[in-house]
């Protein structure tokens, strides 16, 4: 895999051309758009991961099912068996009415939408459903509240607007309305800004991002703008997921951060509400939730990760979520661990998961953090070899030790060389290697590398002349 992606006018990149292989490097100093091209590339290819017909089809439900959640709300609070079976199976059947819905939305292929049957499931299910609550228990309805009376015309008003909505809108239509929530969605929570127009440059200039072979986006103050090839959509939908990982403090905050998303505990919360941590450790903390059936994909990575000649342990999950560090027996809360277990940990934790597998596209923005320069070079070894095994690998660093065992790997084995991809940033915002830049874009990599390097190791070499 192996494709770019230009930037125009979005954060500190006025233009800029991005190489991205089967291992990709944004290298470069602080504030130069590093991290920021991590995470808009994340947003953009884990928005195109997601199942569009399942996002836009929950999005025209929830009325539907926040209405249904208040009317039910007496039964489901009766402690004293007021309601009797006859309401309750009514209420068990109209929920599996609605189960059954979002069950042919997430079944839903991309392919589906080629013609315009999918609709007409839809709408033959949300029909089922009218029938189902229009069969309410004439028990129930006389003991309804007057408030809850009202809910009820509200139930039987917004299926109706959910039918019409589905008439008014054709099978392509359906795809777009997903797609265009999702990246907006994953833009907004990801970088936490309010509006998606944040995110651009100079005003006066158009901001988009183009991805070779497959689309492009802009982003404008009226909006998002967007032109997919469905191929590119189909091949992003075949990776087993995306997946964004950053600094261990995250994790050792884990449990209270998650306490900062659910509070107040609402059902209805609104879902893009900001809370000042990214979106992506909320994705992440999810998918580690769950144990996924098949073998470990990269067992030889793990057991290095965890041998006693590095972190000597492993970061276990508990059922709640709580994370810990297990080493001879002994269990230690992952707040009073040292960072660099963490950040190692949290690597090796992914893998005995089976979170990551072949075909995930993994981004790590400074995986040297908080690592002793011999754990960088083991960071450094455990990532290409996930490369190597079919895990696209993406990061973002300043580590002058991951480049060079990057540079001698590239050495010692001249065929690796055509898997990485380097990309330079600078304080200017422009990526050293654009293609307009005729000199760079012709450099090999042992130039570039050296380039970069040399920026990267300007401070110390300054001091070390001052010192003699």
């Amino acid at each position: 895999m192996a494709f770019k992606v230009k930037i125009t006018n979005i954060g500190k990149l006025a233009d800029a051309e991005i190489h991205i292989g089967d291992f990709t490097v944004f290298a470069g100093p602080n504030n130069t758009g590093k991290s920021f091209v991590s995470k808009l590339l994340y947003s953009l290819f884990n928005a195109m991961n997601a199942n569009h017909a399942e996002t836009h089809l929950n999005n025209l439900l929830e009325p539907v099912k926040n209405t249904l959640w208040r009317l039910m709300a007496p039964v489901r609070h009766d402690r004293g068996g007021h309601y009797d079976k006859a309401i309750r199976s009514w209420q068990s059947s109209l929920d599996k009415k609605i189960k059954k819905l979002e069950t042919l939305a997430k079944e839903a292929s991309i392919e589906a939408f080629d013609n315009e049957n999918i609709i007409f499931s839809f709408l033959s299910q949300i029909e089922t459903i009218e029938q189902t609550a229009a069969d309410v228990p004439q028990s129930f309805i006389k003991t309804m509240p007057k408030h809850v009376r009202t809910d009820w015309d509200r139930l039987t008003n917004s299926l109706t607007e959910l039918k019409e909505e589905l008439h008014r809108t054709g099978a392509e239509d359906f795809i777009v309305a997903g797609i265009g929530y999702e990246i907006r969605h994953n833009l907004i929570l990801n970088f936490q800004v309010p509006n998606i127009s944040d995110l651009q440059g100079k005003e006066s200039r158009p901001s988009e991002v183009a991805v070779e072979d497959f689309g492009a986006f802009e982003l404008s103050h009226e909006g998002l703008g967007f032109g997919i090839d469905r191929a590119w959509i189909k091949q992003l939908q075949d990776y087993s997921r995306v997946l964004y990982l950053e600094s261990p403090a995250y994790w050792k905050l884990k449990t209270a951060l998650e306490d900062i998303r659910d509070y107040p505990g609402s059902r209805f919360m609104e879902r893009e509400r900001l809370s000042g941590v990214p979106g992506y450790f909320y994705d992440l903390g999810r998918a580690l939730k769950f144990e996924y059936t098949g073998e470990m994909a990269f067992p030889d990575v793990y057991a290095k990760l965890t041998g006693e000649h590095v972190i000597g342990g492993r970061i276990a999950i508990s059922e709640t979520g709580d994370l810990s560090f297990r080493e001879n027996g002994r269990n230690f809360s992952l707040p009073v661990t040292a960072m660099g277990i963490a950040n190692l940990g949290i690597l090796a934790l992914l893998i005995e998961r089976k979170v990551l597998d072949e075909g995930t596209f993994l981004f790590i923005d400074e995986p040297e953090a908080h690592l002793h320069p011999a754990w960088q070079v083991i960071m450094a070894e455990s990532l290409f070899e996930l490369s190597r095994q079919g895990v696209n690998i993406a990061i973002a660093t300043h580590s002058v030790d991951i480049l060079k065992w990057l540079e001698v790997r590239a050495k010692k084995n001249p065929e690796d060389e055509q898997r990485i991809a380097l990309n330079h940033f600078s304080a200017t915002g422009v990526n050293h290697f654009n293609a307009d830049n005729e000199d760079n874009a012709k450099d090999d990599f042992e130039t570039k590398m050296a380039k970069i390097k040399q920026e990267l190791t300007k401070p110390f070499s300054d001091l070390y002349l001052e010192g003699l």
